[in-house]
This record gives C-alpha cells, sequence and structure tokens, in this order.
C-alpha cells in the first residue's frame, strides 16, 4: 500500500438492518475535491445498490421497522471552510420518493426514530442566542468565562448549544423540546425513548465552570429531570424495561473501563457487569437479547450479554453490528483487510459485500506476525510486520495510552511495509484490552517507566522472532505515543537512528494550561494536582530530558491540535535546533489532533510522504 492507494479503500459505518434487507455508510477520501465522500449502499433481495448522492454526503442511514421508508442525514460535499453557511437535512425515501423532513444552518449530530414512527427527534448543534444574529460570527472577539471553551476536532464550544426538536412524520411540523440556550446544554451525546418518554446524555458547564459535566436526564415538559450526573456516559438504551448505559460510573476513575451501567433510580448507577474485565464499546439489544462490543487483547468482539458467550472468536476487529429479525451482521475488517460486512453464523463470518474487493485485488497488503512476549514484569501483546532482515525497523508506539494496537487493517502499518520497513507495534502496560489493572499500571510513579520497560522489551525480543539483522531502527508515535517516542530517545539516546514525534504530549507543566483536557487528565495519571507537586510533572516531562536527544527527530503537528497543542511541539524544536541535533517541524495548517486519522486528504498523503522520507534518509 502506497500514499496514494488512501482514497482507494472504503470506511463502512453505521449499518442498520430490516427483514432482509440490509444498508450502510461507506466513506472514503477524494484528493481532487481534498474532502471526504460518504454514500449509502442498500443490499435488498441479495444484491448492493449505491444512493446517488450527487453533490452531497449521506450519512447516519437508519430503516424504519413498520415502512420501507429510509431516512439520512444529507449535508454538501465540500472541504471544512469556517466561513460556509454548511446546512444539514433529514431526508426520508420510500421507493422514489424523496422529502425532506428538517433542515438547519446548524448541524445535525443526531436523530432517534420514535417507537411508533410517527415522530424523528433530531439532535442539533448550533449558534447561541448571543451569536445568531452577528453577520461575521468567526471575527467576533471571544469572551468566555467557562473551560474548555474549545474542543479538539470540534472548535469553539462555548459559543454552541444543543437542541432537540420533534418532527412530526405527516405534518413535518416541528416543535422544540430541549432548548439548548435554556438548557446551557454544550452538546447531547445520546437520546432514547421510551413508553413515549425521552432520556439524554448530555454535557454543560459545571457551576464553578472549570470542566464540562456530563449527565443523564429525563426530558420533563421541556426541561431536563437529572438522573445520574457523576458519570462519563453515552449510548443510552433499554433493557428489561431499564435504562441503562455505556461509560463510566465516575468520570474521575479515568483510566478504567468502560461498562454497562443499570439506572434502577435517579442517582444510582450500578454494574451491569462487575466482573467482566474488559473495557465494552456500544451496546444494543434485539428481541429481549443484550449484545456489545468489547475490547480484549487487540481484538474487538461481540458478545451475547444475556447468555454471556461470544458470538464469534477470532483475529478481528467488529466496528459495528446489525440485525435482521434473528440473524446478526457485523462491520469487521483484519490486519490485512479492510472493512467488510459480514453475517455471522455458528460462530463463523460468512462475507456478505464487496466493499473493498476492488482494493484487496489491486493493492498488496501485509499479513501480521504475532507473539504475546514475556517482558519479565508482563505478558505484551506484540504485532509485526517482517520485509527483509536487511531491511530498517520501525518501531510503532499508539497513542492513549488507554487503546490499543491489534487485529484490524490499520493503513499506517502497510504503508510503512510497502516502503520497505519492518514493522513493529505492541500493547505496553497503559493500553486498553487487557483489564482494569493493566490500564492503571503506568499511573503516578510508574509512568514512563513501566511502559517504556514494556515497549522496548518487547521490540528487542520481536526483532530476534522476525530474524531482522539490519540494526538501523526506527522509532514515532503520537498524543501519547509521541511522548513515549520522545521519552525513550531522551534516556536511550543511541538505540534508534531516527525519530518521528507527532502531536505528542511533551510538558506535563504546559499542558495543563492550555489543553482541552488539561484540567483533569494529567490528574487522573499522575495521580497529584500540580499545584501540590510540581516536580513530578517535571519529571515525567520529555522536555525535561530533551537536551539528552541526539537522535534525527522530525516533529509533526497540526496547528489547531487542542489535545496536545503545538506549543509542545515548539518547545521541543527549539531545544533541537538549538543545540545543532538533527531535527525539522512539519505543521499542518487547519488540522486537529486527528490528522491522521480524518484530516484533509491531501495532508493524510502529504504526512505518509514526510515519514518515508524521513526514515528512508536517516536509515539507508
Amino acid at each position: 500500500m502506497r500514499p496514494n492507494n488512501l482514497p482507494e479503500f472504503n470506511s463502512l459505518s453505521n449499518l442498520d438492518g430490516k427483514g432482509s434487507s440490509l444498508i450502510v455508510q461507506s466513506t472514503h477520501m477524494d484528493l481532487e475535491s481534498n474532502t471526504y465522500i460518504s454514500e449509502l449502499w442498500k443490499r435488498d433481495k441479495g444484491s448492493w445498490k449505491k444512493y446517488k448522492s450527487g453533490s452531497f454526503n449521506f450519512t447516519n442511514p437508519k430503516y424504519a421497522k413498520l415502512s420501507n421508508s429510509i431516512f439520512y442525514i444529507k449535508s454538501p460535499k465540500i472541504p471544512k471552510n469556517k466561513q460556509a453557511k454548511v446546512s444539514s437535512t433529514i431526508q426520508v425515501q420510500s421507493g422514489k420518493k424523496i422529502e425532506t423532513l428538517f433542515q438547519t444552518e446548524g448541524k445535525i449530530s443526531n436523530y432517534v426514530l420514535s417507537k411508533n414512527e410517527k415522530f424523528i427527534y433530531v439532535i442539533t448543534n448550533e449558534w447561541s442566542k448571543d451569536f445568531k444574529d452577528i453577520e461575521k460570527k468567526e471575527e467576533e472577539p471571544l469572551y468566555y468565562e467557562n473551560l474548555p471553551f474549545h474542543f479538539d476536532s470540534v472548535g469553539i464550544i462555548f459559543n454552541k448549544r444543543s437542541h432537540v426538536y420533534k418532527v412530526n412524520l405527516v405534518t413535518k411540523k416541528y416543535t422544540t423540546i430541549i432548548n439548548g440556550d435554556k438548557e446551557n446544554i454544550i452538546s447531547i451525546d445520546s437520546l432514547v425513548e421510551h413508553k413515549n418518554s425521552i432520556t439524554l446524555s448530555y454535557s454543560k458547564y459545571n457551576t464553578a465552570g472549570t470542566m464540562l459535566e456530563e449527565c443523564v436526564g429525563a426530558v420533563k415538559n421541556k426541561s431536563i429531570d437529572n438522573i445520574f450526573q457523576k458519570g462519563s456516559i453515552g449510548n443510552l438504551f433499554y433493557y428489561e424495561d431499564t435504562l441503562h448505559g455505556v461509560g463510566l460510573r465516575n468520570r474521575f476513575d479515568w483510566p478504567t473501563n468502560p461498562t454497562i451501567l443499570k439506572f434502577s433510580k435517579p442517582g444510582n448507577a450500578s454494574y451491569k457487569y462487575k466482573l467482566f474485565d474488559r473495557n465494552i464499546s456500544k451496546a444494543k439489544v434485539n428481541n429481549s437479547v443484550l449484545y456489545f462490543l468489547y475490547e480484549d487483547s487487540g481484538r474487538t468482539l461481540l458478545r451475547d450479554g444475556t447468555n454471556n458467550v461470544d458470538l464469534v472468536n477470532l483475529d478481528i476487529t467488529i466496528k459495528d453490528f446489525a440485525f435482521n429479525d434473528d440473524r446478526v451482521y457485523v462491520i469487521a475488517n483484519s490486519f490485512s483487510r479492510p472493512d467488510e460486512i459480514y453475517e455471522i453464523e455458528n460462530g463463523q463470518l460468512i462475507k456478505n459485500s464487496k466493499a473493498n474487493d476492488y482494493f484487496v485485488n489491486k493493492v498488496k497488503t501485509h499479513k501480521c506476525v504475532y507473539k504475546r512476549i514475556n517482558t519479565g514484569e508482563s505478558e505484551i501483546d506484540t504485532w509485526g510486520i517482517f520485509v527483509g532482515k536487511d531491511r530498517p525497523t520501525l518501531l510503532n508506539i499508539h497513542g492513549g495510552p488507554a487503546s490499543q494496537y491489534g487485529f484490524t487493517f490499520f493503513d499506517e502499518f502497510q504503508t510503512y511495509a510497502s516502503a520497505g520497513f519492518n514493522v513493529i507495534a505492541c500493547n505496553p502496560r497503559g493500553s486498553s484490552g487487557r483489564g482494569h489493572d493493566f490500564l492503571r499500571d503506568v499511573c503516578g510513579d510508574q509512568w514512563g517507566v513501566a511502559d517504556m520497560h514494556d515497549v522496548l522489551t518487547s521490540f528487542k525480543k520481536m526483532v530476534k522472532i522476525m530474524g531482522v539483522t539490519n540494526k538501523n531502527y526506527g522509532i514515532m508515535g503520537g498524543s501519547y505515543g509521541g511522548f513515549m517516542t520522545s521519552w525513550i530517545i531522551s534516556h536511550k539516546p543511541n538505540m534508534f537512528k531516527s525519530a518521528i514525534v507527532e502531536r505528542a504530549l511533551l510538558n506535563w507543566e504546559t499542558m495543563v494550561g492550555t489543553s482541552d483536557i488539561g484540567i483533569g487528565f494529567p490528574e487522573m495519571y499522575l495521580l497529584d494536582d500540580m499545584s501540590k507537586n510540581i516536580n513530578l510533572y517535571r519529571e515525567k516531562s520529555p522536555i525535561t530530558f530533551a537536551s539528552n536527544i541526539k537522535t534525527p527527530t522530525l516533529i509533526i503537528h497540526s496547528e489547531e491540535d487542542y489535545r496536545c497543542p503545538v506549543e509542545q511541539a515548539e518547545q521541543l524544536f527549539s531545544n533541537l535546533k538549538k543545540r545543532g541535533v538533527k531535527s525539522a517541524m512539519l505543521r499542518f495548517p487547519g488540522e486537529s489532533h486527528e490528522l491522521s486519522r480524518s484530516g484533509k486528504p491531501k495532508h493524510r498523503k502529504q504526512r505518509f510522504e514526510h515519514i518515508i522520507n524521513w526514515h528512508n534518509n536517516h536509515l539507508s
């Protein structure tokens, strides 16, 4: 796989089913327009048909279970443009008839079809009442009293509010059932209808204005009655006539496993699966059976939570799932194969789509070497791509740290291998998919200690397992992976001959005051307040040890990264240049922390080209 192959594979999402039919959203990059194209594909009577979208994107499709209608969100296919007035529309299609149900100049975040299919509940994010009548909103000075005032990949948030509208599907008229200005709602993450009542999970500023408070509440007379507000909860649903949600019972428990919580009464959230020590990401109910996705040692699997059994036990990543009567369909991928739709039958996957057949037939992809490696302190899941014993090797470190590499199609690994590099990656302590204790093994004094031991030990052992004889090693990572990259080259300055530090956390002390998660996140991992233990924050910052670095280092950062602001990168670059270390900085305008995953297509391609060139120049 080469950088120019990026537009040729499709990412599938938002799978829904009804009867013998399926519908799914397919998204791919378009380099010419420098944007993403989202289309809908429908399977009916065994064949797939694409919905022609013209100059628009079609997203978030849903079936009406009582009719033949399909709902979706329609928005223009244009690159991000802060000056553009982009309207979002909800449309319904029955046969060849297409109707517009709702339209806004703001953003439609989501919508929910009522059980009787007479209404839809539309969630929007719009300018707050104080900004609505200002003509040039983007030029207005920003006066704010709350934190965070912006959020990565979203932008400025303090001057936006989220609302809920109830749209009559017959008359096309709508009423406001939640006024975000009145309730001061910054975002709405989930909405569920049950017995003619509406429940939301939403975020608003706390009384002190120092952070967003995530709440669950029931809609009563256009206001919200609080149910729970200590946690961090989304994906609301009803199971056995009781409200449930996926998330954390206490947001300050992070890092820990998101799980399924049961709300039997206001103020109380109990664990549905107290002994299930894995992080749950999505849950749905079908025919009184509760299903959920969970991470496990580099895999993401689907479990029948009612009968406590996995539906499939393979080395795959399942992204979404849907039902046709009693049949279960999933969007899944593997290390060497991008997304497809499969039916699960007797624990096996039966391929049902051809979304990426063209890509797989045209582009060479690489299979992995997998080992669980004993590092002396832990057992670490490790993956490698072997291209040649005399080829240089790249060590990749994931972000988070509460995330995982694994049995999933990852364009980065495929691209580096096709460029001639062996690739090695692992899930050190601190990663997800191995339970609560494993997640917390890097907190406090162990930050940069336990994880570095796991990363370097598993790397050295995998090099031997793969039989690599070339000693030219490169290291790279983004976010927490960027922290670990800079931490390693400042503590082991002679081990690697090339380094790339992306969107990195480099200085805890300045991150506290500049990051969108600067209040809260540092204490969750360092287990102390900076005002009480500033020495700890300095001892755990790579910038403190940057003067030890001699590895040629490329620093990549986005101008609009609000998670790890660009000042982090500037500090490291200044240090390296001042001391004459071979270094360069690559900055991407208009991009966020998510550049490598959802940045503008041309920027993603250019990023790959710079990474490959840097490593080639220093490892060849």
